[in-house]
């Protein structure tokens, strides 16, 4: 079963907004962060994104490019597979955004998840990031 937990980081600390009924926070496949002080919105992904669980978390994604952020920031560092199909869609997000949205950013992890975005094109059209710092300070 998928999980999803919102992290929302305010000023005076983290804040989970409620995970859907039924679901459990240790469960969770990914989750939602607004780091306020650099404008980022961080989306992480834990475990497997593959068919059963894209379609929730491309809605997640889609919110957090609607978001008035600079940046959207998935963090893949977590993630023990990527379908290649979300690979595409990724980079499809990524050509997509143009004008008024917000930054597309990877920061990828484990050899699995980078072979994927290489083996579907996607991995050159994200810039690589070192750690998760330097893709929010980009």
């Amino acid at each position: 079963m998928s999980a999803i937990s919102l992290l929302r980081e305010h000023a005076e600390g983290v804040h989970l907004n409620g995970s859907g009924p039924g679901r459990r926070r240790d469960n969770r496949l990914w989750a939602q962060r607004v780091d306020r002080r650099r404008e980022c919105v961080v989306v992480r992904v834990e475990g497997e994104l593959d068919a059963a669980v894209s379609a929730e978390f491309f809605e997640t994604v889609d919110r957090a490019l609607q978001s008035p952020c600079d940046a959207v920031v998935i963090d893949l560092r977590a993630a023990r597979f990527l379908s290649l199909r979300a690979a595409v869609r990724l980079g499809a997000l990524r050509r997509d955004a143009v004008g008024g949205r917000p930054d597309l950013r990877i920061v990828a992890g484990g050899p699995g998840v980078e072979r994927a975005l290489e083996v579907t094109g996607v991995r050159s059209l994200f810039p690589r990031y070192s750690s998760m710092r330097t893709a929010l300070d980009a």
